[in-house]
């Protein structure tokens, strides 16, 4: 795990500050509101066991807590963040700060976009540069059926190559040795085929449109077919964000790890529930017990869009509000034009930011007064200056 020279109380701050930005809100204040609206909560049963890869162990605690949380509504996605101070499974001794970012309730893989781009934003504001974004898919439960079993014939024809308890293991939880040769990059892996070749139509589909999106939103990315995952966690999209400039060792060493873990959700409720998050991770210097929250500004605008080239094209415009510390609303959370009004009017911003699928192509923006309803038209790469020169 790697060590930033950084306090606890530094990472937290600015880890939330971003995650904020994008509209991941603290678990901690959802229940709250469901508690207070006496909201019907989820059923989520207790999983026992210790788990093997640390955002594992991450992701099944925030599922554990989400039984606090609002039930889930199919049309509105949650988007949440759990910050902690945690043990690692592995290694008692050593605590571990971590931020989680969440996206329950879509299967849109824009979600995971949102999720990567908040990630390594999270990461550069603690100032790593030079990052690297590694991706894969290992498709469906069909996907992985598939894989699996070619694999695993492959294994058994190769058991000399394996230690005693790899052995052991392939005997008892063929997925498991396989899921664990890949993370650690056992040299048998070379001569493995990738659940890449094993996708299916709709897999194929869905691991298709996730790189369109990275390419349209201009995050920069490595295809790493070795990248793996138990399929009985995640399914569909896989994801690390790496330190190109690190040490050989450190780089090795994911700083946020995620993808779509829809298979997890299905001990805790009926079916499945479309998630997917990242766990970033990383020891810190001066550690504290509890973890501090930034104060944040109240924005004076929000962000609405129209379509799903208007959808995307907002990601950058956060990102650039973001970057001039320009505190800014917006819904990308939210699909229909009704629902997004409805947020900014709840809110009470003084400024609405429209664009939709032309102004996205033209690369402008409308800009309403919330109070007068007058609007204007503004260059997106202007829109920065105006909002300093209105002195919001």
């Amino acid at each position: 795990m790697r060590l930033l020279p950084t306090t606890t109380e530094v990472f937290f701050k600015k880890a939330v500050s971003v995650a904020e930005h994008y509209g991941f809100r603290n678990i901690d204040d959802l229940r709250f509101e469901a508690s207070k609206r006496g909201t019907s909560v989820l059923d989520l049963e207790k999983q026992h066991g210790a788990q093997k890869h640390f955002e594992q162990h991450i992701l099944r605690a925030v599922l554990e807590k989400c039984n606090q949380t609002v039930q889930l509504k199919k049309k509105q996605p949650l988007m949440f963040y759990t910050p902690s101070l945690v043990t690692h499974p592995s290694t008692p001794s050593v605590r571990i700060s971590t931020l989680s970012l969440n996206a329950v309730g879509t299967a849109d893989p824009l979600a995971e976009v949102v999720l990567i781009k908040s990630a390594t934003s999270i990461l550069e504001e603690l100032g790593i540069k030079g990052l690297r974004v590694l991706v894969n898919s290992i498709g469906d439960n069909d996907s992985s059926a598939r894989f699996i079993r070619e694999v695993t014939a492959l294994l058994r024809a190769r058991a000399g190559d394996l230690s005693e308890t790899e052995a052991t293991l392939l005997r008892t939880d063929p997925s498991a040795l396989i899921a664990e040769l890949f993370t650690e990059r056992h040299p048998i892996t070379a001569d493995m085929p990738g659940p890449l070749d094993f996708l299916t139509t709709p897999s194929r589909r869905h691991f298709k449109e996730l790189l369109e999106l990275l390419e349209h939103t201009g995050i920069p990315y490595e295809l790493d077919d070795r990248l793996y995952a138990d399929q009985r966690v995640y399914s569909h999209s896989l994801f690390e964000i790496r330190d190109s400039g690190a040490s050989e060792e450190e780089s090795a060493q994911p700083l946020a790890r995620g993808g779509r873990y829809d298979e997890l959700t299905r001990p805790y409720v009926r079916g499945s529930v479309p998630s997917t998050g990242v766990v970033i991770a990383a020891k810190t210097k001066q550690q504290r017990a509890s973890v501090g929250r930034p104060r944040k500004r109240k924005p004076n605008a929000c962000l609405i869009h129209i379509g799903r080239e208007a959808r995307i094209r907002s990601i950058s415009i956060i990102e650039t509000f973001r970057r001039e510390k320009i505190p800014i609303e917006q819904c990308i959370q939210y699909e229909r034009f009704s629902e997004q009004m409805a947020y900014a009017e709840a809110i009470q911003t003084k400024y609405i930011i429209i664009i939709g699928q032309r102004e996205a192509r033209d690369g402008v923006v409308l800009l309403r007064n919330a109070e007068s309803r007058s609007q204007t038209t503004v260059r997106i790469d202007q829109l920065p200056g105006v909002f300093k020169g209105l002195a919001v």
